[in-house]
C-alpha cells in the first residue's frame, strides 16, 4: 500500500479513544491551514470516523458539549423563542441529539434549524440517509424548504438554486466558495460581495439579476448609487482616521486572476492614484498593443 493511500485511510481511533482529540486537532489545524472550511473538514471527520453528521460538524469547530449547548442557547434567547432560558439546550441532551436514531431523543426540524445556524451551515449538513429515514415526513418537508433567507438577494438565490435542484454545498462548489460563507450570505449575516455576485449570477444563470440586487442591498448599508457594482471602490471599514486604507480587490474576469493592492501614497510623496501594485495571472492586452503576462 502506497503512502499516499495509508494517510487517506479512515482511522480506527473514534471519540473518547485515547489521542483521538490530539489527532482531531491535527486534522483540524492542516485543513485549515490549507484554506478548508468547517463543512469541508465536518466531511473529512465523517469519512474518518463512526459518528453522526451532528457530531462531525462540532468535532470539526473543536468544540465540548457544553459549548454548543451555550451558543445554541444564546441564539434562542437572541431569537427570542426561549428568552428565559426555561427549555435550554444541556450537554446531555445535545449528546443524545447526536447520536439518533440511535438514540430516543429525536431533534424537532426547529432544533436542527438553530443547530445550522450554531454550525454556519445548511441545515440539511446535519442529515444523512438514516436521519431522513427516521424523521416524520412532516418534518422533511419543513427542512426540504431550508431555511428561509433574510434578505431579497437570499431568497433570490435560494429560489434559483431550487429551481436547479443544488444544494448550498453543490452551488458553493461551482461558484467556487467556501460554503459556510455562502451560507451567511444568503441568510442575511454577510453581505454579499460584487465578486460572489457575480459568481454566482453566473452558476445560476440569473442573467444579471443577481449581481442588481446585490448592488441595490450594498447601496442600502451606506453606500452611494453605483458604488455597490464597482469592485475598485475602497471598503469602508479598511479606513483610519487619517483617510488611509488599503483594499485587496479579486475582479471577477473569467481565465484571469488579477490581485490588486492600492494604499495612498504619503502627503510628500504623494502621486495621481496613489500608490499601486498588480499581481497578474494569465494574459490580457496592454494599452501599447501587446500582451502582459
Amino acid at each position: 500500500m502506497s503512502q499516499a493511500i495509508a494517510v487517506a485511510a479512515p482511522s480506527a481511533l473514534g471519540p473518547g479513544a485515547r489521542g483521538f482529540k490530539a489527532e482531531m486537532d491535527r486534522l483540524r489545524e492542516r485543513m485549515r491551514g490549507l484554506g478548508f472550511g468547517y463543512d469541508e473538514i465536518a466531511i473529512e471527520v465523517s469519512r474518518r470516523y463512526p459518528v453522526r453528521p451532528r457530531q462531525a460538524y462540532r468535532l470539526a469547530w473543536g468544540w465540548t458539549l457544553d459549548k454548543v449547548a451555550e451558543r445554541f442557547n444564546e441564539l434562542a434567547a437572541r431569537a427570542g423563542t426561549d428568552p428565559g432560558g426555561r427549555a435550554g439546550m444541556s450537554s446531555s441532551h445535545l449528546c443524545e441529539l447526536e447520536r439518533w436514531p440511535r438514540s430516543d431523543r429525536k431533534p424537532s426540524a426547529y432544533v436542527l434549524c438553530l443547530l445550522a445556524r450554531v454550525y454556519e451551515t445548511d441545515v440539511l449538513c446535519l442529515l444523512d440517509l438514516a436521519d431522513h429515514e427516521s424523521l416524520p415526513q412532516h418534518d422533511r418537508v419543513v427542512l426540504m424548504r431550508r431555511q428561509g433567507a433574510e434578505t431579497p438577494f437570499g431568497e433570490r438565490v435560494l429560489a434559483l438554486a431550487g429551481e436547479r435542484g443544488l444544494s448550498l454545498r453543490e452551488l458553493a462548489r461551482r461558484v467556487p466558495c467556501d460554503a459556510s460563507h455562502l451560507s451567511k450570505v444568503v441568510h442575511g449575516r454577510k453581505l454579499p460581495s460584487p465578486l460572489v455576485a457575480a459568481r454566482l449570477d453566473d452558476a445560476l444563470e440569473a442573467a444579471g439579476e443577481l449581481v442588481i440586487i446585490a448592488g441595490t442591498v450594498e447601496t442600502a448599508h451606506g453606500d452611494a448609487p453605483g458604488q455597490a457594482l464597482d469592485p475598485r471602490r475602497r471598503a469602508a471599514d479598511g479606513q483610519d482616521a487619517s483617510g488611509e486604507s488599503m483594499t485587496v480587490t479579486l475582479p471577477y474576469v473569467p481565465a484571469r486572476l488579477v490581485i490588486e493592492v492600492l494604499a495612498p501614497a504619503a502627503p510628500a510623496q504623494a502621486e495621481p492614484g496613489g500608490g499601486h501594485l498588480a499581481l497578474v495571472r494569465g494574459r490580457s492586452p496592454r494599452a501599447d498593443g501587446g500582451e502582459a503576462v
